[in-house]
């Protein structure tokens, strides 16, 4: 008897966690649906999977579109590449966002290539260091819609201006799993227990 007692306080106890990780899931995905762009100095764009040849995969294609497209109606006057490089097969994210975006009628001129983008927190602080070498403000995040809420509470952590956001339109079957996987995410930026630096400026955001 103890035990089921004990068991039904457990499943309880699952019960009621899973339902607040479903409201804050629910929350982060209101947050960005709802999240529109306005004009930036700059637009940043993190990073997602590429191909061994640097060809982005399809999400990491359609937050490129939303860029390009944002680029093309004005509404940045640069655009940030932001992403990691893969260690075992050299693999660069900002590279070939950087490439699929010229292919796409975006000056050359106009694209930051960041290599050292390992995550939200590092393009963010990125973003602002070459704000301030070229003496802009405000960034407007590019990425899938769950993802915003991070990163602009990344970007104004790291004190620059947030014009917003844009997401891509098309929808993937992992993007549930990452709308759950969010919740730790944001709360760990939320509450700053991450301790990344910026790169010198020269390095990480040198156009």
């Amino acid at each position: 008897m103890a035990r089921t007692r004990s068991r039904i306080r457990w499943l309880r106890l699952i019960g009621w966690a899973m339902a607040v990780w479903t409201i804050g899931a629910s929350t982060i995905a209101v947050m960005g649906l709802l999240t529109r762009p306005k004009h930036a100095d700059l637009a940043l764009v993190l990073g997602n999977t590429v191909t061994r040849t640097n060809r982005p995969m399809p999400r990491l294609e359609a937050r490129l579109q939303a860029a390009q497209a944002l680029y093309a109606r004005g509404g940045c006057t640069a655009i940030m590449v932001s992403g990691g490089i893969e260690s075992r097969d050299g693999r660069n994210e900002a590279a070939g966002m950087k490439q699929w975006l010229v292919e796409h009628g975006v000056p050359a001129p106009a694209i930051v290539e960041d290599p050292y983008g390992n995550n939200t927190r590092e393009s963010a602080l990125h973003a602002q260091a070459w704000l301030a070498v070229h003496h802009g403000r405000s960034v407007v995040a590019v990425s899938q819609f769950f993802h915003l809420p991070r990163t602009r509470l990344a970007l104004r952590q790291a004190g620059v201006l947030d014009a917003g956001g844009d997401y891509p339109r098309r929808w993937f079957g992992r993007d549930i799993y990452s709308v759950y996987r969010e919740v730790p995410g944001f709360l760990a930026y939320r509450l700053q227990l991450d301790q990344s630096r910026p790169l010198a400026p020269i390095r990480a955001v040198g156009r």
